[in-house]
């Protein structure tokens, strides 16, 4: 699937990956046009199947309870035109950095969350989650790794990685597609 979109963020803490665009740009490095209940069809329609976004809650004892994402594996790419005029390509997961290392970012296709008789019944599609690093629990595609949307909780430990994004407004085309199985 490949969803057309536009660079908002370079520098600062991160929330989301990829967002729809006048929601959470201020926390995101990508803005799409495309609702997050389309992008989710559109991968039903491709054959994956969703599972359900990760959880967090915080015990009577005070200790963390973290519950993972689960779906088919997905891969996040992004597309552009450098200003040489060269195409890049690369997985989304190099422009973040986490706790200020390089560490691979896992994705899984979560497929979001419905609610009965609301305004817009697909959560993400009110909220904007597309692709997300914190775990909000109505993100679309969900990064595997559970981490809470708050900061008394859970530092802050996603930044941009403002080296490897191409400037603000830049246009990118967003590509996920199915994780290949692992080898036996």
């Amino acid at each position: 699937m490949r969803v057309p979109g536009v660079v908002v963020l370079r520098e600062g803490w991160l929330e989301q990956a990829v967002c729809q665009q006048g929601t959470r740009d201020h926390e995101s490095l990508i803005t799409v046009s495309m609702p997050p209940s389309s992008i989710h069809a559109a991968l039903l329609l491709a054959g994956l199947t969703p599972g359900r976004p990760g959880h967090w809650r915080v015990r009577e004892d005070g200790s963390l309870e973290l519950l993972p994402p689960t779906g088919d594996a997905v891969l996040v790419d992004v597309e552009w035109i450098d200003a040489a005029g060269g195409v890049q390509y690369g997985p989304i997961g190099a422009w973040i950095k986490t706790s200020g290392a390089d560490e691979p970012v896992a994705f899984v296709f979560a497929g979001g969350v419905m609610r009965d008789r609301a305004a817009a019944p697909y959560v993400a599609d009110q909220s904007g989650s597309v692709v997300g690093l914190v775990t909000f629990g109505d993100e679309p595609i969900a990064s595997v790794a559970v981490v809470p949307d708050r900061v008394d909780v859970a530092e802050p430990s996603l930044q941009a990685w403002s080296e490897r994004i191409p400037p603000e407004g830049t246009a990118v085309t967003v590509v996920i597609r199915r994780a290949a199985p692992p080898a036996p």
